[in-house]
C-alpha cells in the first residue's frame, strides 16, 4: 500500500512564504505590493507568514497563480 505524505498548514504556508520571499528579491518588490497585484489585498502575505491568523484557499490559489505568470515573465526578461 502507497503511504500519502500529509500536507500540513504549515507545510502550505512556508511553501508560498518561501516561494515568494525568492520571488520578491528577484524581482525587486515587496510583498505588499505582491499582495495587491494578485488578490488586492496588501496584507495578504503577512497573514500567511503568520500562523495566528486564517487564510481563504481561493485567495492563496489567486497568489499562487499570480506568482507563476508573474516568475514566468521575469524569467522572459532575465533570458532576453
Amino acid at each position: 500500500m502507497t503511504q500519502i505524505a500529509e500536507i500540513t498548514e504549515h507545510d502550505i504556508r512556508k511553501s508560498l512564504i518561501e516561494r515568494a520571499t525568492a520571488y520578491a528579491a528577484r524581482a525587486k518588490t515587496s510583498f505588499s505590493a505582491m499582495g495587491i497585484a494578485a488578490v488586492g489585498d496588501s496584507k495578504f502575505l503577512g497573514r500567511v507568514q503568520n500562523a495566528n491568523i486564517g487564510f481563504n484557499i481561493k485567495t492563496y490559489q489567486k497568489m499562487v497563480e499570480w506568482l507563476d505568470e508573474a516568475e514566468r515573465k521575469l524569467q522572459q526578461e532575465t533570458a532576453a
